[in-house]
């Protein structure tokens, strides 16, 4: 057996050990692909986020560094843009795991991958039900390009497209599953429409996965997967979105605005992971990084779409927020945590979505018709 076999397979026993890998197709596909055919290059991630030095697979001299980091279950990033922001990488390969047994596969599915990326998903989907039976799409021409490549030197030739993926893809259309391998704000309408009744609709939102089960009325229902994770966020057509760390901080450190006293109260939500989610699914176009230094802490939040900011620093004299903009960003957001708070703190995993066919979003704790619901603007 090679090192790469043998790493593969590490890979394959400590997923199945801690009961990650439970479905024997996917089980099988993780020990027949290998990962470092859909990653010639990784790039270093520092705890806090931080983009270091590439790791060549041609670099002999680094070989174990990169071969640990390609068959580890971490994701690796794989693509920077000149901002320094990832554009693609490989999803770790255990949320991998959940999503594709979520997916409940069967021989003579077709399914259409949202985020080719570097090939692996696709390759994985590929083994599974056949390449014939898959179709991936990804907005980077240049991604698809170098994923038929390691795709077909694996093995595996399924259908690629450069397209908006935000759009589904028509030509293959209808599917029994689709599966984005990145981050949405909103679940798109098309994704619905081009999907059979019954079929499923996997999208990442906030930090979760959500599997829409489709309705014959063309809406989506389902509650979202236990598992956390985070993808790169699609891109339209029209290029990236999201101001940069860098971005934030210069619009919020630099802007005068309307100043009010927070409470310590407001911030511990702010920073809760299980009200982060939720406020997040709310308001998706906020975005947001902390400074911390022996001053305290200074949260910088942006909304995307109307440039709107706040400052909201943190020591031991209290809290001070300072808003500038169309709209009052931390009003907004301390609203949407409040009803979290009145709804009794939820968890993702308590929480459902449904969609529908117009792409109206509702969000839900515990069942669709309970007294805690919300449209999400």
């Amino acid at each position: 057996m090679t090192l790469t076999a043998q790493l593969r397979q590490h890979l394959v026993d400590t997923l199945t050990t801690t009961g990650v890998l439970t479905d024997r197709s996917v089980t099988e596909a993780f020990a027949a692909v290998p990962r470092h055919h859909f990653a010639p290059a990784v790039y270093r991630v520092s705890g806090q986020g931080q983009i270091g030095d590439v790791l060549d697979g041609a670099d002999l001299t680094h070989a174990g560094d990169y071969l640990s980091a390609v068959y580890s279950d971490e994701a690796i990033v794989t693509q920077i843009a000149p901002d320094g922001r990832p554009t693609s990488s490989s999803t770790q390969p255990g949320v991998m795991a959940v999503m594709l047994q979520a997916l409940d596969l069967a021989a003579g599915m077709t399914v259409l991958e949202v985020g080719t990326g570097t090939g692996y998903n696709a390759a994985l989907l590929s083994q599974i039900l056949g390449s014939e039976q898959v179709t991936s799409v990804d907005i980077d021409a240049g991604l698809v390009d170098q994923a038929r490549v390691a795709l077909a030197a694996a093995g595996y030739r399924p259908r690629l497209a450069a397209a908006d993926g935000l759009s589904g893809y028509r030509p293959s259309a209808p599917y029994d599953r689709i599966i984005a391998t990145c981050s949405v704000r909103r679940v798109p309408a098309a994704w619905l429409r081009q999907t059979k009744p019954g079929g499923l609709v996997m999208a990442n939102m906030s930090y979760g996965v959500v599997p829409l089960r489709v309705r014959p009325d063309g809406s989506g229902e389902g509650r979202f997967l236990s598992q956390v994770c985070a993808f790169i966020e699609a891109r339209p057509a029209d290029g990236p979105l999201g101001p940069t760390s860098d971005r934030m901080i210069e619009v919020c450190m630099g802007g005068e605005g309307a100043t009010s006293a927070g409470t310590v109260q407001q911030v511990e939500w702010f920073a809760e992971d299980r009200c982060e989610f939720f406020w997040r699914l709310s308001e998706p176009s906020v975005y947001q990084c902390t400074l911390t230094g022996d001053m305290g802490k200074i949260h910088c939040l942006v909304d995307a779409g109307t440039d709107s900011w706040a400052r909201v620093h943190h020591d031991q004299s209290g809290v001070t927020v300072v808003q500038g903009g169309s709209r009052r960003v931390w009003d907004d957001i301390m609203q949407v945590c409040q009803r979290w708070d009145d709804a009794g703190r939820p968890g993702h995993y308590r929480l459902g979505l449904t969609v529908s066919p117009e792409g109206h979003h509702v969000l839900w704790v515990d069942r669709p018709d309970g007294a805690h619901r919300w449209p999400l603007r």
